[in-house]
């Protein structure tokens, strides 16, 4: 029954694909439209000596995070490289913005980028029939979220089929084909909310946890972070609630709601993922904005409103438009140079953003 079920998901897929957002190669573009072609050499793809991937763990900042570009080298025939994402909630808005910018940057080099969407979670369950459509298509490279070890399966079957793959905004820490992540460190990334949460309500109180699915690693990862610094460095804050709100902002305003029902003298709300503008809404509706501090990840306009407006104290970010852009860049240039980047876990940068330094990081969009 399941493979019955998984061939349907394929087949679907397949027939999706047709339709994904996607910009064409130049060649199928009207002449007034087309971009002006790159002056590159020409590189037979087949005859490309790739090197092998960097060590899965190692880790290092890029220093053309969100600005790397194409390789000036034109493949001997066209070449497509599938981004598979997600739309479940605002953060994906500049992450698909990356990818379509990485589309009309590869555009000149007769490269197709496709953003696909499998379902609405990070999880094994949405992306594997994904990654089994995009195979079965013979795309070129594949970008993907890898939420959980159940892609694993998929992913090493890409590599195997000559495709390489590159992860984005979270993947499984079960050892895989994969060339290269880019993403967050997340678990830095919940000690950093931890440290945060601690100073806002003075290192001692009750909070309460909103995660966006308790099965997604990434978002666990975020969720032990935190938990272990502030049983670490702050064992009078206590948890006394931890829920998953399938990263949808509608369900943490009812959990934060229940929350600060259920502990009056509740002092914070931390959200792990998608959301967060739900919680504080909550917050701000019970009268307790500057009473429940709440902390939180990203810098989409609803989460920072509430930053601005002082009801959440901190958000964290992670390079959104880069986890879109940068995997189909650096594909691109592994096809058609071979050479890797040096690291396994490419990390962007993870800004704090509080009400002091909110002008740095986003300007309010035009009423």
């Amino acid at each position: 029954m399941k493979t019955a079920t998984r061939l349907l998901s394929v087949l679907a897929l397949l027939a999706v694909l047709a339709g994904c957002t996607t910009v064409a190669p130049a060649a199928q573009a009207p002449a007034a439209e087309q971009a002006a072609a790159p002056a590159a050499n020409s590189v037979v793809v087949a005859d490309v000596e790739r090197q092998p991937a960097p060590a899965f763990d190692s880790a290092c900042t890029a220093a053309d995070e969100g600005a790397v570009v194409p390789a000036d080298f034109t493949p001997d025939r066209p070449l497509k490289i599938a981004v598979l994402g997600l739309e479940n909630n605002p953060f994906w808005i500049p992450v698909k913005e990356g990818a379509l910018k990485a589309a009309e940057e590869l555009k000149p080099y007769n490269v197709t980028v496709d953003w696909i969407v499998p379902g609405e979670t990070h999880t094994a369950d949405d992306f594997s029939g994904g990654m089994e459509a995009a195979i079965a298509q013979e795309y070129d490279a594949i970008a993907t979220i890898a939420g959980d070890a159940g892609l694993v399966t998929y992913i090493d079957r890409a590599v195997d089929a000559g495709i390489p793959v590159a992860t984005f905004n979270s993947e499984t820490a079960a050892p895989n084909k994969r060339l290269f992540f880019v993403g967050a460190d997340l678990y830095k990334q919940g000690e950093a909310a931890g440290k945060a949460m601690a100073d806002a309500i003075g290192g001692a109180g009750k909070v309460g946890v909103i995660t966006g699915f308790f099965a997604v690693e990434a978002h666990e990862l975020r969720r032990k972070g935190f938990e272990d610094y502030l049983t670490a460095n702050n064992p009078d804050i206590e948890i006394v609630a931890q829920v998953e709100n399938s990263d949808q902002g509608d369900i943490a305003y009812t959990q934060a709601q229940d929350m600060m029902t259920a502990n009056p003298d509740l002092a914070g709300i931390y959200v792990t993922a998608g959301g967060p503008f739900g919680a504080a809404a909550a917050v701000e509706d019970a009268g307790k904005t500057g009473e429940v501090k709440v902390i939180s990840f990203d810098f989409v306009d609803e989460t920072m409103e509430y930053v601005q407006k002082g009801v959440i104290s901190a958000t964290i970010g992670q390079g959104p438009f880069a986890q879109g852009h940068d995997p189909a860049i650096r594909l691109f240039n592994y096809i058609v140079t071979g050479e890797a980047p040096e690291c396994g876990r490419l990390l962007t940068e993870a800004a704090l953003v509080t009400q002091d330094n909110i002008d740095q990081y986003w300007t309010p969009p035009a009423q």
